[in-house]
């Protein structure tokens, strides 16, 4: 375990930490953000599930169109027939009254007048051609006895049937009337509840979304000032220039007020030593940030590639003021934060700084007193 001593925070920062961790605890916090996106997503999905539902019953209701409109050539053919059979239906009772009218004619005048015989006929004809005449004439009128009665049973058997085919036609008509009405009703009714649940389903995601983007943002600024606060608290600690000092080709990797005295530094694998968390770190010389991250020392520990070849550590440090890797900085620089809690294996806010190898890797203690040494240089 690293040592370090505490030390009495500034007043000033103690004022904008409570102020920062107040302002932590304002939002309502991950779980319900987490949970309202989850929310907005699976409305999302349904949204997308009722217009895939849209489009099918869209899809069905088109087909129903062109059936519908087949349907209706068909019944206009249906009624066209029906106009037809009713047309014939009066032609073939027109014509059996008229046969009818004729039989009842004959039958008048039969009953009227003697009705001729064979042996009449012969005795009273003039001669031979008028007996052929009046036999040909006889012919004719029972021929066309015989046919009118034919007629009269061949209509009324025509209307009879015509009198069927009507009906079945005018059934069938009233059938498709009824199932083109019923299956339009349908359709219409499911895309109806259809379009209700879609736009239930839209105004619920809207409102979600709304309040998951207030939230988002809310969080948002309550971050921005709480980097403010942070950034107050530095300056609260470095107001001047004159905390910031060098000596011996180093620059003191904090500013000099917010360090813990010399006789508490104890070397490590570098030197550690104690400072209020949150306090600002300096590059020891011009150099390149060229990665954060030391096992045991926490994920933001920068390591700092200086302009001389060496590599120096920052162990222990927080996540306030990370400067990008790749980042050229010259000395005194702020390149990092001392870590506010337990970073790495620590107890508490301290820095342990020390040489090191490229990735970061301690270069044994061996080292820590030619660090220690250039401290003190830089400290004065």
């Amino acid at each position: 375990m690293r040592r370090h001593r505490r030390r009495l925070l500034p007043v000033a920062l103690v004022v904008v930490l409570a102020v920062s961790a107040a302002l932590l605890a304002l939002p309502a916090g991950g779980s319900t953000e987490s949970s309202l996106a989850a929310r907005a997503a699976q409305q999302a999905r349904r949204l997308a599930a009722v217009s895939g539902d849209l489009a099918a019953v869209q899809a069905r209701l088109d087909a129903l169109t062109a059936d519908i409109a087949a349907r209706r050539a068909q019944q206009a053919r249906t009624e066209a027939a029906l106009r037809a059979a009713r047309s014939r239906l009066v032609r073939l009772r027109l014509r059996q009254d008229v046969a009818r009218t004729y039989l009842q004619q004959v039958l008048v005048a039969d009953y009227e007048s003697d009705r001729p015989d064979i042996v009449n006929v012969v005795l009273e004809a003039k001669g031979f051609a008028d007996l052929l005449e009046r036999l040909d004439r006889a012919k004719a009128i029972a021929h066309s006895n015989a046919q009118a009665v034919h007629v009269i049973t061949e209509a009324r058997a025509a209307v009879a049937r015509q009198t069927i085919r009507l009906a079945r036609l005018q059934r069938i008509e009233q059938a498709e009337l009824e199932g083109l009405a019923a299956r339009q009703e349908a359709v219409a009714t499911l895309r109806s509840r259809l379009d209700q649940r879609r736009v239930a389903i839209a105004q619920a995601h809207a409102r979600t979304t709304a309040q998951l983007n207030r939230l988002r943002e809310r969080r948002l600024a309550i971050r921005r000032r709480l980097a403010a606060a942070r950034r107050a608290a530095a300056r609260s600690l470095a107001p001047a220039a004159t905390q910031i000092v060098s000596g011996g080709g180093f620059t003191f990797p904090m500013p000099k007020g917010a360090a813990a005295p010399p006789v508490s530094w104890s070397p490590d694998q570098g030197v550690d030593i104690s400072a209020p968390g949150h306090t600002p770190l300096l590059a020891v010389r011009s150099g390149t940030v060229v990665g954060h991250g030391i096992s045991g020392f926490g994920d933001w520990a920068p390591i700092l590639h200086l302009d001389d070849g060496r590599y120096v550590y920052y162990g222990h440090a927080g996540p306030g003021n990370e400067v990008a890797v790749g980042t050229h900085v010259g000395a005194g620089a702020v390149i990092g934060e001392v870590g506010a809690g337990i970073v790495g294996i620590s107890t508490g806010p301290h820095l342990e700084i020390g040489f090191c190898d490229a990735s970061g890797n301690p270069l044994g203690p061996q080292t820590a007193p030619t660090m220690l040494a250039l401290l003190r240089g830089a400290y004065g």
